[in-house]
């Protein structure tokens, strides 16, 4: 593995452990009405050093296996990217992408380290690709509960052009075909990334 590939995946997976403790943390706080103005920054030093703590702990020896973690451990990075992608964009799955098409160069690279057969690749990829546009339609159901539960249903929007207010069927419905719309075009990107990685380092 090169340096400059080892270095990016270290800031990918060294950065998990931080942003894990930072949420927990903070969910706890609040959880227990401890989380204010004065405790905040603590709370967030406390979560940034416990983090470190395990980086300088498992951070070599992950980024040495990067390439052998099971399914399960990838599904699981995979998944927890998502939801820190989603909550960083207010519920809006942009970044999500980024995550799908960092799955698609993963898989390209692990295939190329492995001498995978161009059957195995071809499967792979799918798989890959299919697996980001699940995640991305769960994105997206997750932000619709948001919406359901926080108001949206009677929100009135208004444009010179389209006026019309939210229900609860109207508001499923646009969940629906924008989820699937997303998740086919996350589908797309990240197969479409894996493909050319592959064809760049053959």
């Amino acid at each position: 593995m090169r340096k400059i590939e080892s270095l990016i995946i270290g800031c990918i997976l060294g950065v998990g452990p931080i942003l894990f403790c930072l949420i927990m943390i903070f969910f706890i706080a609040k959880t227990a009405g401890v989380l204010t103005d004065t405790t905040g920054p603590y709370l967030a030093l406390a979560a940034l050093i416990i983090g470190l703590i395990i980086d300088v702990i498992f951070l070599k020896r992950w980024v040495r296996n990067a390439y052998q973690f099971n399914n399960k451990i990838l599904a699981a990075i995979y998944i927890f990217y998502s939801i820190v992608a989603l909550g960083m964009c207010m519920g809006v799955p942009l970044l999500n992408f980024g995550v799908g098409i960092l799955a698609g160069v993963y898989i390209a690279r692990r295939l190329y380290y492995t001498n995978a057969e161009q059957e195995l690749r071809k499967a792979s990829i799918k798989k890959t690709a299919l697996f980001s546009a699940v995640v991305m339609m769960a994105m997206c159901c997750l932000t619709g509960t948001w919406a359901l539960i926080g108001g949206m249903i009677g929100y009135r929007f208004e444009n010179p052009v389209l006026s019309f207010t939210f229900t609860a069927p109207l508001l499923v419905a646009t969940i629906l075909a924008g989820g699937l719309f997303l998740s086919v075009l996350q589908y797309c990107l990240t197969r479409i990334t894996a493909r050319l990685a592959i064809k760049m380092w053959k």
